[in-house]
């Protein structure tokens, strides 16, 4: 169909064929988060199983429960074993109590490696993760005790709760744990619009009691709350004002006690409050949200903690380049009611979401500085449920049920086509509160259009297309339809171009119609004007992805080579590099003799990490050989 890409190498022909086929309910990419597993060790001592699995990275995974027989099941994010490591050995030894069963979750959204324990009754269970290491201990349930009333472990104290005394000048909050709190550090942060004044204490190696979340004080400290952080918690205070109030941090033997100078604070002081506070109609829900580090995404950092913004920054492009780019949240739960779950999601995200009633179950989950809509797939994977997202509203259901969104949603709103050329495409129709009979004649014809497209028969939706155009003329996302359908399924050039300038006729800055124009037209070989619409449809900001590697091929195919570096390294400056645009540049470079600069681009190609097709990879290979340069 497009002649003027014959001649082009075998990689950049394919990667062109991928702008215009895009399916139409594209799954999100997978993440790009991996966790190598290097070594996996089983201990079993006094009828307790220790499972340790120590990785590449701290992990990221979830914990659920299944039943009949009992089982426990952690699916971690991105695992892999590491070279050393087999299947073999991931196994435990046979034993009376439990055993193990591993599989890994490629079909998923959030590939992950699952681990099913299964278990007596007799036993409980516990899951920690130790930096990059995550515990899976297996214990009789008798000798589960209550953290509080357990001797602390080495080195770590347990929180307890708040206590707060009041003077007419002081107010003492004291924060009492298990013994003498020393390692600490303190620091504030600035009001903002949407924050007040804050001072905060960090504390390492303190375990937090799971009823210890969050204090209502009512002086110039509006509350107290409390998040853990990695081994230890940070305890933040809210002031009342935009103003920070004063204080002074003194260790005790109970653990610490905060003294806040009252003196310029003009509200009413609380009377001392008894240690134990009555929870509210949710606590569980209440504590979970407010134990999120959410609550404290906006703090800036400590100096000196390079290391950890670097890597946050690393798993930012990550996320980002899976297609997940939502606010970024971290969880605790532990055999939390799935509702709840996603009553913290409506929370967090400010939309509407629906449950299906035949929803159930609990759910345990770990999750540290992931974007929120990454931690719901992996919810939805692990409970076997599906979504369905339409404006501001997320349906979640059992996968086995079937859903269809109220078709009166469509009648007003917008007509969506498939996807073909430009990802994203789509005819969308204003809503109108008066429509002529016209538009809503040309409205059925779209519809009709859409179902044969459907099915492929794409000559039957152009003719119905072409008639909703001759009543709909004002609409120019019509015209732009028509021009994707002969150009990409029905390979009449010249049509294409004809509709393409049509809808710039009406929407000049229409960049996906004056792509359309520039590879029609190059496929005519009309190379000055298409050259020219060309160049109109990366004028956008940013340029479009496809326009600037279309128009960087149009370049090398005719020549002009240093025009094309140009483009390739404008879509990688928007972009970053692909496969393709590395490709091109060490092709181009080839071309013109850049030896070394070639030689460069093609070993930083299979350094890259970039999953390479054979045939491509035996081409990169065969440049090198010819060369003696590797």
């Amino acid at each position: 169909m497009l002649k003027w890409l014959e001649k082009l190498q075998p990689a950049v022909l394919f990667a062109l064929c991928l702008l215009f086929i895009i399916s139409t309910s594209a799954a999100r990419s997978e993440p790009t988060v991996s966790y190598e597993i290097s070594d996996i060790k089983t201990v079993i001592t006094d009828n307790t199983l220790t499972y340790n699995i120590t990785g590449s990275s701290p992990p990221v995974y979830t914990v659920s429960e299944r039943f009949t027989p009992f089982r426990i099941i952690v699916d971690i994010a991105g695992a892999v074993f590491g070279n050393t490591m087999s299947l073999a050995e991931a196994n435990i030894p046979e034993n009376s109590f439990a055993s193990v069963v591993i599989s890994e979750l490629k079909d998923q959204q959030a590939p992950a490696m699952r681990f099913e324990f299964t278990l007596n009754d007799s036993h409980d269970y516990s899951v920690t993760a130790t930096n990059s290491n995550l515990q899976v201990k297996l214990f009789p349930a008798t000798a589960k005790n209550d953290p509080a009333d357990s001797p602390d472990p080495k080195g770590f104290l347990t929180l307890k709760d708040f206590n707060i005394s009041s003077t007419p000048n002081t107010t003492t909050i004291s924060i009492l744990a298990s013994g003498s709190i020393e390692k600490y550090t303190v620091d504030t942060i600035g009001s903002a619009a949407d924050r007040p004044s804050r001072m905060y204490i960090d504390i390492d190696n303190v375990a937090v009691n799971e009823l210890v979340r969050e204090k209502q004080i009512g002086t110039s400290v509006t509350k107290v709350r409390v998040a853990p952080r990695d081994k230890g918690v940070r305890i933040v205070f809210d002031s009342a004002t935009s103003e920070l109030f004063k204080y002074t941090v003194v260790p005790s033997p109970e653990g610490l006690n905060v003294v806040i100078d009252e003196t310029s604070y003009k509200g009413p002081l609380p009377a001392a409050q008894p240690a134990a506070e009555t929870a509210s109609s949710d606590s569980t829900l209440d504590a979970l949200i407010v134990s999120s580090e959410q609550l404290l995404s906006q703090d800036p950092e400590k100096p000196g903690a390079q290391s950890t913004s670097a890597k946050a920054a690393a798993l930012e492009d990550d996320f980002s380049f899976s297609g997940y780019k939502k606010q970024r949240i971290s969880v605790d739960f532990y055999k939390i009611d799935i509702h709840n779950v996603f009553r913290l999601f409506r929370q967090i995200t400010d939309l509407n979401i629906i449950v299906d009633e035949e929803v159930q179950g609990s759910l345990t989950l770990a999750l540290n500085d992931v974007p929120w809509d990454f931690a719901l797939d992996i919810i939805l994977n692990l409970m076997d449920l599906k979504k369905e997202e339409r404006f501001n509203t997320i349906v979640i259901y059992p996968s086995k049920k079937a859903f269809v969104w109220p078709t009166r949603a469509e009648d007003n709103l917008a007509f969506e086509a498939n996807v073909e050329v430009i990802e994203e495409e789509a005819l969308i129709i204003e809503k109108s509160a008066s429509q002529s009979k016209e538009i809503m004649q040309a409205k059925e014809f779209m519809a009709k259009a859409q179902k044969f497209e459907e099915q492929n028969e794409y000559e039957n939706a152009a003719m119905l297309y072409t008639k909703a155009a001759e009543l709909w003329p004002e609409n120019a996302m019509i015209s732009n339809r028509l021009a994707s359908l002969y150009l990409v399924h029905l390979g009449i050039n010249a049509k294409a171009v004809f509709y393409a300038k049509q809808s710039l006729q009406r929407d000049p800055a229409n960049t996906e119609a004056a792509l359309y124009a520039a590879i029609g037209l190059a496929n005519m070989q009309q190379i000055p004007e298409a050259s020219e619409y060309f160049t109109q449809s990366i004028s956008g900001s940013p340029p479009m992805k496809e326009a600037l590697f279309s128009y960087a091929a149009f370049s090398e195919n005719n020549g002009q080579n240093e025009a094309a570096l140009r483009l390739l390294k404008k879509f990688e400056s928007h972009y970053g590099e692909t496969v393709d645009t590395m490709i091109a540049i060490a092709r181009i470079l080839d071309k013109q003799g850049a030896s070394k600069e070639a030689t460069k681009q093609y070993q930083a190609i299979l350094a890259s990490g970039f999953q390479l097709r054979p045939d491509l990879k035996k081409y990169i290979e065969g440049r090198l050989a010819a060369k003696d340069l590797r």
